[in-house]
């Protein structure tokens, strides 16, 4: 691969891991709408995996994400999941 084709692949890489980041922050801050969007602009396997950490930290329950605490439970799983990406965890 030529130093520009990685150069390129490590900003696609950086700035998919900037947009989960900044999904976290939407919901962590109410903008709910916003964060609905690009939860749903995440590929398959991340949104499954955030999915499955909101169920754990919610208990099983269904949760209400203009609930505050809600809200803060999704904002973990999103960055809980982005961690595992960069390889934190």
């Amino acid at each position: 691969m030529s130093p520009e084709g990685l150069a390129h692949g490590i900003d696609v890489y950086l700035d998919a891991l900037k947009h989960q980041a900044r999904i976290a922050e939407a919901f962590f801050f109410g903008r709910i709408e916003e964060g609905m969007e690009g939860l749903l602009s995440f590929p398959e396997d991340i949104r499954l995996k955030i999915d499955q950490l909101i169920w754990d930290a919610a208990g099983g329950e269904a949760i209400d994400p203009t609930d505050d605490r809600s809200k803060k439970i999704i904002a973990s799983a999103i960055m809980h999941s982005l961690d595992e990406r960069m390889g934190m965890l």
